[in-house]
């Protein structure tokens, strides 16, 4: 799963410019994360991970619960790429459905 976490109130606030390098620095933490990805497998396998400058702030099993953890330890929660790291043992079905 791959989210950039922008509030409401906060994207009702912010300019072009600002959602433009928002997402320009999502895409550079999302590349790291792809980058590291088995590294941090080993360490946060199951875990739901906030980053921003390709760093982990926070991470817990929920994404409420990543959201209260950061709120907790003081930081922004305006501005953050949700990953998680499915444990090994679990599979992905992905469903299509025709449209007509």
């Amino acid at each position: 799963m791959r989210c950039l976490f922008l509030s409401k109130e906060e994207g009702s606030k912010t300019q072009d410019s600002e959602i433009l390098q928002a997402l320009k620095v999502a895409e550079e933490d999302s590349r790291w994360f792809s980058e590291k990805y088995e590294q941090l497998q080993a360490k946060y396998e199951g875990r739901v991970l906030g980053i921003r400058n390709k760093n982990i702030v926070a991470d817990a099993e929920s994404v409420d619960e990543l959201l209260d953890v950061m709120q907790k330890k003081g930081e922004d929660t305006n501005h953050v790429l949700i990953e998680t790291i499915p444990a090994r043992d679990v599979s992905f079905i992905l469903l299509a459905k025709r449209f007509a």
